[in-house]
């Protein structure tokens, strides 16, 4: 189907057309051809054309474009010009390994747009646009999928999922994002094929959870409660069991609740569903290098908060809890007051009284450091350094002794290593 339709293009696009013109047409494909269509935020503009990289760099030597391989095997190149970068994908099509991980594991560069078409998502994503005609070319009828606000794969839902398995998360999301329904036939098939997403890599896993739990921001047309939506297909289809997850359903006790948090509070839900031994073992495994490959900051933030709420729940005293979670309490208060006003009250109380009296909660809080101990006792091993700031660490958040540097120097002059 080709069809006249106003998409906005920035000039430096219009006039790299003009550039490359006698030798192919440019073309624009993708989100940002349908949200022009459907009149909204835009996204990343992605360009293709029966052009390789190599014929790209040669056609645009000398200009003010910079090209630059990004995935040869792909064709895929960065074109860069007055600060803006878009990206290039030469026409291919793609065979692959008969897992769902999307590694093709043969690729052909091609000239025909048709060819390059089979290898995409859904009707509403496959729309090109040519640039230099100002001409849209539909070939799968992503338009009147548009104007019926659906979600449906461009071959048959088999097909599409079986060559990558994260396409199953991408249809929830744009379903969320744009507020469309999802196909039957596409839906069913994809509920039957979630075993697809177990080829998936945590990473690219993680990403997409992501995305999906910012479903309801992204768009002028996103409801608000977007991602709560996207979950519920999780509950439907079971797929949770695919994040490292024992469980396959979970109750949104939390999620719902929590807009400043989301991930925690996923995390929060997921917990409360399963129900393990060891929370931080749990998450751990869940977060970490062989679950959903956070960095370790961010696994780091994610273990504290969810520990923290945990361990409120079951009363930890003030001293142990705040000298884990006290650096995340402002996170975790917010967790603590949607569950038990009592606890928030209690801890809440505890943490100001912490802040406006300046109690030390860490060794770096103390008036004094390990220097001191070398020049005040020098006859003790570096070893006991730790355990004696430690005891001093106590000594003075149970109001022993002054966080002062005199008081803490008094206690180390005090201190026997050979007893402990």
């Amino acid at each position: 189907m080709k069809t006249n339709v106003n998409i906005y293009v920035p000039q430096q696009l219009k006039e790299l057309a003009q550039k490359l013109k006698k030798k192919a047409d440019l073309y624009i494909v993708g989100g940002y051809v349908r949200n022009q269509i459907l009149k909204i935020d835009g996204t990343d503009i992605d360009l293709c054309s029966k052009l390789t990289p190599q014929q790209l760099k040669t056609l645009l030597k000398g200009t003010d474009y910079q090209v630059k391989d990004k995935n040869k095997q792909l064709g895929t190149v960065t074109i860069s010009i007055d600060g803006q970068t878009y990206e290039h994908s030469t026409f291919r099509e793609e065979k692959y390994d008969g897992t769902g991980k999307h590694c093709p594991v043969f690729v052909t560069f091609v000239e025909d747009l048709r060819k390059d078409a089979m290898r995409r998502d859904f009707t509403i994503n496959s729309i090109y646009y040519s640039i230099t005609k100002n001409q849209i070319i539909d070939i799968y009828s992503g338009i009147y999928d548009l104007e019926k606000k659906s979600i449906k794969t461009i071959e048959t839902p088999s097909y599409v999922f079986n060559n990558d398995g994260l396409r199953i998360l991408r249809m929830i999301r744009i379903a969320c994002e744009l507020n469309f329904k999802i196909d039957k036939q596409t839906y069913k098939t994809a509920a039957l094929m979630s075993y697809r997403l177990k080829d998936i890599t945590g990473v690219r896993k993680q990403k997409e959870l992501s995305l999906i739990l910012n479903s309801s921001k992204k768009y002028s047309v996103s409801k608000k409660n977007a991602h709560i939506r996207a979950l519920k297909y999780f509950n439907q289809m079971h797929l949770f069991s695919n994040f490292y997850s024992k469980v396959s359903k979970i109750k949104f006790n939390m999620i719902k609740k929590a807009n400043f948090d989301l991930q925690s509070a996923l995390f929060i839900d997921m917990i409360d569903s399963i129900k393990p031994d060891d929370v931080e073992y749990y998450l751990k495994y869940m977060l970490g290098e062989k679950g959903l490959s956070f960095s370790k900051k961010q696994q780091s933030y994610y273990i504290n908060v969810v520990c923290g709420y945990f361990d409120a729940l079951k009363r930890l005293n003030n001293k142990s809890f705040f000298f884990k979670y006290f650096n995340n309490f402002e996170t975790i208060k917010k967790f603590i007051q949607l569950k038990n006003r009592f606890l928030f009250n209690k801890y809440n109380f505890f943490y100001k009284y912490i802040l406006n009296y300046h109690i030390p909660v860490t060794i770096k809080d103390l008036k004094i450091n390990g220097n001191d101990i070398k020049k005040f006792r020098p006859q003790i091993p570096k070893i006991y350094y730790g355990n004696l700031l430690k005891e001093l660490l106590n000594k003075v958040f149970d109001g022993e002794i002054q966080n002062t540097k005199e008081s803490l120097i008094l206690e180390i002059k005090k201190y026997d290593y050979r007893n402990n």
